[in-house]
């Protein structure tokens, strides 16, 4: 049997209904002679009527149909959904410019801030909304800047994974790392770009102090509480719809605070931003 993620669309025998059946597994390719086929019985139920589909899942010259067991006449085509759609991430070249992009983002978010952010209430969905979008343009330059850092210095590259809680224990064979020579700065940019939050502010901070000895996070304790704080903020806007752990609304977000916001985060870009310029 071979496993992954498969989908057809099937007429009920009972209901005459289109439904969806999803397969986790399919029949494998008989290796024998062109044409042969390989079947697999399976039972589905229909999501419209309920009742049980008796089907048969048929693999033949490098794909898979599907038909009911009493109608063998109507085939459905089964499509393997390989996902290979994400596939463009793994080769993106990083940014060449990610500080000239954040600086026209966050003159962009100005403006918006000013024509359509609610001047009277720190509750306002826009208010919320705008924040939300604050913390988008943030992280995707810390995330183009970190990841242009690895690419342009391979001692960068070394430093994190040695520092990385998920990759400094990876271990691979000797024989993929002579065959693949960016193989390590590879697995690092898809752990960047795949699994790490760019708005973990605290991690990003033992990150970049590992990479290049930069502290991310100001020293001012008022001016660090501010970002921290505005990272629940931002927890509260995306997953509670404005709302703290106790239910309370959000009534912070005035166009006072999110204009300080963007302040500190403009400072916090224009200090790394120098650092890795320095670099060069």
């Amino acid at each position: 049997m071979l496993s992954g993620e498969f989908h057809a669309v099937v007429r009920c025998p009972s209901c005459r209904s289109n439904t969806d059946v999803w397969l986790e597994e399919v029949p494998e390719q008989d290796d024998g002679l062109l044409g042969d086929i390989t079947t697999q019985d399976i039972v589905e139920e229909c999501e419209f009527c309920g009742c049980e589909m008796d089907l048969v899942i048929a693999a033949c010259g490098g794909g898979w149909t599907a038909f009911a067991t009493d109608g063998p006449d109507e085939a459905f085509e089964v499509e393997n959904l390989d996902f290979a759609y994400d596939d463009w991430l793994g080769e993106l070249q990083p940014e060449p410019q990610p500080s000239a992009i954040f600086y026209q983002a966050i003159y962009d978010w100005t403006g918006l801030l000013y024509s359509i952010g609610d001047r009277n209430s720190g509750a306002a969905g826009v208010n919320r909304m705008l924040l939300v979008q604050l913390f988008s343009i943030v992280e995707a330059y810390l995330s183009d800047a970190i990841i242009k850092l690895t690419f342009d210095d391979p001692n960068v590259t070394q430093a994190i994974v040695k520092w990385h809680p998920d990759l400094k224990d990876e271990r691979v064979s000797l024989q993929k790392v002579a065959s693949e020579p960016t193989l390590v700065r590879d697995m690092l940019v898809s752990q960047l770009r795949m699994k790490t939050q760019f708005h973990r502010l605290e991690f990003l901070h033992g990150m970049l102090r590992a990479a290049i000895g930069h502290h991310l996070l100001p020293g001012d304790k008022a001016e660090r509480d501010l970002l921290l704080q505005s990272v629940h903020y931002r927890h509260y806007c995306v997953h509670r719809n404005g709302r703290d752990t106790d239910g309370n609304i959000l009534t912070v977000l005035t166009l006072e605070y999110l204009n300080e916001l963007a302040a500190r985060f403009k400072a916090l870009v224009g200090q790394l931003a120098t650092v890795i310029s320095d670099r060069r």
